[in-house]
C-alpha cells in the first residue's frame, strides 16, 4: 500500500461506500467481506481514485484473516506486523465510526494488539459480543462461539464488563435447554467451564453449577432421544464436571457412568444402521470397555465391583459381535481372508496429517487388472457356458443376461469380468475404503471438532488437479467431504455428474470433439455422455486418459448393465435409500479421490508406455551393425506420420471451429 500526502481520514473512509460491502454480504463475518473489498480497491485502481483504492485496500487486509480467540494477541500481532503506523491512525480514527460489529472488533482488537490502546480494548469487547449476537446459528455455530470466546479473553484481561459476555452465554444456554442440533451449547458449557472463567464466575456471583448441570443433563437426554451418541457422551461430561466444580463427588461419578453408557446405546445402534453393523459395534464397544476401566479407580470398593460385572458383560458382548463381524468380513479367496487387511487399512492412515493421510488412502490399492480378470472368467468358462449369469434388480427385473451362443465368446467372457470387477469393488470398499475412510472420520473429524476438517479444506486436494476442470472445484470439494462423512446419497449424486463432465473436459484436452448436432431436433448440440465417452471405439483418445485397467473399472462402476452401472441407474433413478448403504458408493468415492490426485491419469511418459508396447525394449539393437540404416529409415517413417497427424489435427480443429 501507498503512502498519501495528506494522509487518509475519517471522511475518506465514510465516503467510500464500504457500508455497501458489509450490507451485501449474506454472512457478516471478516472473511465474507475479504474478497468484496479487494474487488472493490481493483475498482477504484482502474478509475485512477487513489485514496479509495487505499481504503478499501486497508479494510481488506483487516478482514484477511480469521480469528484464533486463544492466540489472538500473537496472531493478530504477526499477521498484522507490516501494517504502518499512518494506517494504524487512520484506523484509529475510523474505529468509532463503524457501525457494522463484526468490522468494529476486528479494527479495535488489531488496535489494542499493535498498540496497546485500551479504550480500543475495550470496544472490542462490545463489538465482539455484538457480532456474535449477530452471527448465532446453532447450524454454523463455530463464528458465533469464537467471538464470545474473544470477547470474554479480553473483557477478562483488561478487567471490563465480563458480565455482560457471561450474562448472553447464560441466555443462549437457557433458550435452547440443550436442544440444538449441533455443538453450540456445548461449547458455551466448556467455555463456562473453563478454570479461569469459573473463578470470574465466583467473583461476579454469577456461578450457578445446579442449573448449568440441570441444562447439560436435558441435552444429554435429548440427544439420546436423537441418537446422536458423541453429543450426548459430552452433555453426561459436561455435567459431571459441573458436578465437580461443585465438589459432589457421587453425582459426577454418576454422570460419568452414563457418558460410558452411551457407547453401549450406541453399539445397539449401530446394528440397525451401519454398513459394517458388527464390525462398528464392536468398536463401539471397545470404547465402553476403556471408558469403564477408567472410571473403576474412582468409584468406592461397591462400585469397582459392580464395573466388574458391567465389563464381564460388555466383554460377552464384544466376542460375540466380533464373531459376527467376520462374516461381514468377505472373503476373497481360501487363501485371503480380508479380516487382517482391515486393520492394515486403518494402519496405513492412522495418526498421520489429514493431507497424507487421505493421499494415503488414495494410494491404497489399484483397481483390478484387466488380465488377471480375464483369466479367472476362463477359468470357470465351462460352468457359465451351462449356466449364464442373470443380473436382477430389487424389483426382479432382469436388467442384464450372459449370451453365450456368440462364436468368439468375448461377450460372455466380458459380462463375466464385469461381474466379477463388481465383485471386487464391494469387496475391497469393505477391506480397505470403509476402514481407512472411517479412522480419518474419526481422528479428523469427529476427535478434533474444534479443529475438525471442514469441506474447505478439500479444495486444496482438487485445486490444480488433472482432472478438476477450473470452476468446478467446489462441487469436487462438496462431493468428497460427504463421501468423507458417510453421505454417500450425496456424494454419488454430485460426483458421477462431474466425473461425466471431467472425462469430457480431459477429451476435449485431447482434441476430441465431445458433442454432436442432432438434425432431428432442430440441430441442437448434444454433449456426449459417458456410454459413449468410456469407449475407445468411439473416443480412441481415451486410451491416453486412462490405462487399461482403470478404463475397465470405470466403465464397470459407472455404465455396463453386467457391472455395477451407477451412472445409468442414478440417472433414471433406480437407486432406492438401502441401497446407498452399499459399499460400492465408498468404492464410487474412493475412485474419485484416486482421480482428484491423478493417481488414474496418465502422464506423457506413460501414454507413450502405453500406446507403444515396445518402449520397454529400447535400446536392444544399439550393438547392431544394421541399426543405423534401419534408424534412418524409422526417422522418415516418423516424419512422415508427424506430418499426417499434423494435418489430422488441423482438419479437426477447423470442423471443431465451424
Amino acid at each position: 500500500m501507498l503512502p498519501l500526502n495528506p494522509p487518509l481520514t475519517k471522511q475518506d473512509f465514510i465516503n467510500s461506500g464500504w457500508k455497501e460491502v458489509v450490507n451485501s454480504s449474506e454472512r457478516k463475518e471478516c472473511l465474507s467481506y475479504h474478497m468484496t473489498f479487494w474487488n472493490k480497491a481493483k475498482q477504484a485502481e482502474a478509475a485512477v481514485n487513489i485514496r479509495e483504492q487505499i481504503v478499501f485496500e486497508i479494510l481488506a487486509f483487516v478482514t484477511g484473516a480469521a480469528i484464533k480467540p486463544e492466540l489472538n494477541d500473537e496472531f493478530f500481532g504477526e499477521v498484522f506486523s507490516n501494517l504502518a503506523e499512518e494506517y494504524l491512525n487512520f484506523l484509529t480514527k475510523i474505529a468509532p465510526e463503524i457501525s457494522d460489529p463484526e468490522l468494529q472488533a476486528r479494527v479495535a482488537d488489531i488496535l489494542w494488539v499493535k498498540n496497546g490502546n485500551y479504550q480500543m480494548a475495550q470496544l472490542a469487547v462490545e463489538a465482539y459480543l455484538e457480532s456474535a449476537k449477530q452471527l448465532e446459528d446453532p447450524q454454523k455455530w463455530s463464528h458465533c462461539v469464537d467471538r464470545i470466546e474473544r470477547s470474554l479473553r479480553l473483557a477478562r484481561k483488561i478487567n471490563y464488563k465480563p458480565e455482560i459476555v457471561i450474562e448472553y452465554i447464560d441466555e443462549v444456554l437457557n433458550r435452547y435447554q440443550g436442544e440444538d442440533s449441533l455443538w453450540l451449547s456445548i461449547k458455551l458449557h466448556e467455555l463456562l467451564q473453563d478454570e479461569k472463567n469459573i473463578n470470574l464466575l465466583r467473583k461476579k456471583q454469577l456461578l450457578n453449577t445446579a442449573k448449568y448441570a440441570a441444562l447439560a443433563e436435558k441435552g444429554a437426554i435429548f440427544q439420546e432421544s436423537s441418537k446422536e451418541w458423541d453429543k450426548a457422551r459430552n452433555y453426561w461430561e459436561i455435567k459431571a464436571g459441573w458436578h465437580r466444580i461443585e465438589k459432589n463427588v457421587e453425582k459426577a461419578y454418576t454422570a460419568r457412568m452414563l457418558a460410558a453408557e452411551t457407547y453401549i446405546k450406541e453399539a445397539e445402534d449401530s446394528l440397525t444402521k451401519h454398513p459394517l453393523p458388527y464390525l462398528k459395534a464392536s468398536r463401539d464397544l471397545q470404547k465402553a470397555l476403556e471408558a469403564f476401566e477408567r472410571l473403576k479407580s474412582q468409584g468406592t470398593e461397591e462400585e469397582r465391583a459392580a464395573i466388574n460385572t458391567r465389563l464381564e458383560e460388555i466383554h460377552k458382548r464384544l466376542l460375540e459381535y466380533q464373531q459376527k463381524s467376520s462374516n461381514e468380513l468377505i472373503t476373497i479367496s481360501s487363501e485371503f481372508n480380508i479380516s487382517e487387511e482391515v486393520e492394515l487399512a486403518r494402519s496405513q492412515v492412522r495418526g498421520k496429517e489429514f493431507p497424507e493421510a487421505l493421499l494415503s488412502l488414495a494410494s491404497l490399492a489399484t483397481p483390478p487388472k484387466v488380465s488377471e480378470l480375464r483369466q479367472s472368467v476362463k477359468e470357470t468358462a465351462s460352468l457359465s457356458h451351462f449356466f449364464p449369469i442373470v443380473k436382477m434388480n430389487e424389483m426382479g427385473k432382469v436388467v442384464a443376461r450372459q449370451i453365450t451362443n456368440s462364436d468368439d465368446g468375448e461377450e460372455a467372457i466380458k459380462f463375466e469380468m464385469y461381474v466379477k470387477a463388481a465383485e471386487y469393488q464391494k469387496i475391497y470398499a469393505q477391506a480397505f475404503i470403509e476402514p481407512a475412510r472411517y479412522q480419518i472420520f474419526s481422528e479428523h473429524i469427529i476427535q478434533k471438532e474444534e479443529n475438525k476438517i471442514k469441506e474447505t479444506d478439500l479444495l486444496p486436494r482438487v485445486s490444480n488437479s488433472p482432472f478438476v476442470p477450473s470452476g468446478r472445484e467446489h462441487l469436487f470439494a462438496k462431493g468428497l467431504y460427504a463421501g468423507l462423512i458417510g453421505d454417500f446419497v450425496t456424494s454419488t449424486h454430485i460426483l458421477i455428474p462431474q466425473i461425466e463432465n471431467s472425462v469430457r473436459y480431459l477429451l476435449s484436452n485431447r482434441g476430441a470433439i465431445t458433442s454432436g448436432i442432432d438434425n432431428k431436433n432442430n440441430g441442437i448440440q448434444k454433449e456426449d455422455n459417458l456410454n459413449t465417452t468410456l469407449f475407445p471405439s468411439k473416443y480412441p483418445q481415451i486410451t491416453s486418459i486412462f490405462d487399461e485397467n482403470t478404463l475397465f473399472d470405470l466403465q464397470g462402476l459407472l455404465i455396463e448393465k453386467s457391472g455395477s452401472n451407477l451412472r445409468n441407474r442414478m440417472a433414471h433413478g433406480l437407486i432406492n435409500d438401502n441401497d446407498f448403504s452399499s459399499p460400492i458408493f465408498s468404492y464410487l468415492w474412493w475412485v474419485t479421490l484416486r482421480l482428484c490426485f491423478g493417481l488414474e491419469i496418465l502422464t506423457p511418459e506413460e501414454i507413450v508406455e502405453e500406446s507403444n508396447p515396445l518402449v520397454k525394449f529400447a535400446g536392444m539393437f544399439k550393438d547392431d551393425p544394421f541399426f543405423d540404416e534401419f534408424e534412418k529409415e524409422m526417422t522418415a517413417n516418423r516424419h512422415k506420420l508427424d506430418e499426417e497427424m499434423a494435418a489430422e489435427e488441423a482438419f479437426v480443429e477447423e470442423n471443431h471451429a465451424a
